[in-house]
C-alpha cells in the first residue's frame, strides 16, 4: 500500500476518502462486510479500506460485470459486499445489477463513485450524468445520494444494516461535514426540510446540490423571495409525502441535481405531481440530457450547464413569472 497515500482523516473533506474511512469502520463492527474493487481504489477512496482491511478486499481487476456478479455470489454466502467503481461504469454491469442482484433481491451495496460534474478532470467517459435514468427503474434497488459527509456515513451504516440491494452515489470532491443541522439522522426514504423561510418558492434538491441550494436561498432572501428548501437524499424510495406538502404551500418549484434533467430528481418530482394533478410550474437545474457530458474545471462546467447559485436565482425568477402568468 506504500504507493497509495492515506489522507489525514481529521482534515480531508473529500467524500471519497471519508467513504473509505467510514466503510473501514463498518468492517471493524461487522465481520461480514467486504469490499470489491475494479482497479480504481486509489481514485474511489477504497484504498483506505484496503489499508485497514486488506483481507476483506476482493480485487476483480477492470471487469465491472464480474465485480457485481462476484458481489452477488458473496451475498449468497452471507457476506455484505460493497462493490465500488465509477458511477459512469454502471452501464457496463447493468444486466448483472438488474438480474443477478435486484431480481434475486440480494444484499449487495454498490458504491458509485465520481458522480456528476464534480470529478475533477477525469475525462468525459468517467463522468456520469445520465445513470439515474437506469438505476431508478430497477425493482428492489434503493438509490441514495448523500449531500454531505455526515449523511454519507449514516447512509453507509443504513445500507449495511438494511437487507437488500442499495446503490449509493458518491462524489469525488470536497463537501461539508454537515450541510443540514446538529443532530441530523438519515432515514431511508425520507426527505427533509432544510430551510423554511416562507412560501414564495420551493427548492427541491438532492446530493451535492444541497449546498448550492442553500447559497441560492440566501441570495433570493436578499431579493425578498422567501424559500422553502427540501433535500431528498433518498431517490428510491422517493418521499412523495414531503413533496406534496411542499406543492400545497408554494406557487412554483425548482429542482436541483448533479445529473441531467431527465430520468433523475426532476423526473421524479414531475411524475409525482402530475399523478395528483398538481398544476404549479416545475423547472429544473441540471445538465443537458441531449449533451454528452463535457470535461474541464468544475467551475467552468457549472457555468456551462448553468448550475451555479446565480443560475438557480435566475431560474427561480423565471419560474415565478410562469406561475404569475398561469
Amino acid at each position: 500500500m506504500a504507493q497509495f497515500v492515506i489522507p489525514d482523516r481529521e482534515r480531508t473533506r473529500q467524500m471519497r476518502y471519508r467513504m473509505g474511512f467510514a466503510l473501514a469502520d463498518l468492517a471493524d463492527e461487522n465481520e461480514d462486510i467486504v469490499a470489491l474493487d475494479a482497479d480504481l481504489r486509489s481514485s474511489t477512496g477504497l484504498h483506505i479500506f484496503d489499508h485497514f482491511h486488506p483481507d476483506k478486499l476482493v480485487k476483480t481487476g477492470i471487469a465491472e460485470q464480474n465485480l457485481v456478479a462476484m458481489a452477488a455470489g458473496l451475498a449468497q454466502e452471507g457476506y455484505i459486499p460493497f462493490p465500488c467503481t465509477f458511477d459512469a461504469f454502471c452501464r457496463r454491469y447493468m444486466d448483472q445489477l438488474y438480474i443477478t442482484v435486484a431480481y434475486s433481491n440480494l444484499n449487495v451495496k454498490v458504491l458509485g463513485a465520481y458522480v456528476g460534474l464534480f470529478t475533477g478532470k477525469a475525462g468525459a467517459t468517467h463522468q456520469s450524468d445520465k445513470e439515474l435514468g437506469l438505476l431508478l427503474r430497477i425493482p428492489n434497488l434503493r438509490v441514495v445520494e448523500p449531500g454531505c459527509n455526515l449523511e454519507m456515513e449514516q447512509a453507509l451504516h443504513c445500507a449495511a444494516q438494511t437487507p437488500g440491494p442499495f446503490y449509493l452515489r458518491i462524489v469525488r470532491c470536497e463537501v461539508e461535514d454537515n450541510e443540514l443541522w446538529d443532530g441530523y439522522e438519515f432515514e431511508l426514504g425520507r426527505g427533509v426540510t432544510v430551510l423554511d423561510d416562507g412560501a414564495d418558492v420551493g427548492l427541491v434538491c438532492t446530493g451535492y446540490m444541497v449546498k448550492t441550494a442553500r447559497i441560492a436561498a440566501q441570495k433570493l432572501a436578499r431579493r425578498g423571495i422567501k424559500v422553502r428548501l427540501d433535500h431528498h437524499p433518498t431517490l428510491k424510495p422517493f418521499d412523495r409525502a414531503l413533496l406534496y406538502d411542499l406543492a400545497e404551500k408554494v406557487p412554483a418549484i425548482v429542482t436541483l441535481e448533479n445529473h441531467c434533467v431527465s430520468g433523475g430528481l426532476y423526473s421524479l418530482v414531475a411524475e409525482a405531481l402530475a399523478e395528483v394533478g398538481a398544476g404549479l410550474p416545475v423547472t429544473a437545474v441540471g445538465t443537458d440530457p441531449e449533451d454528452f457530458i463535457h470535461t474541464g474545471h468544475v467551475n467552468d462546467l457549472l457555468h456551462h450547464y448553468r448550475m451555479t447559485s446565480e443560475h438557480v436565482v435566475e431560474k427561480v425568477i423565471q419560474t415565478l413569472r410562469l406561475a404569475g402568468d398561469s
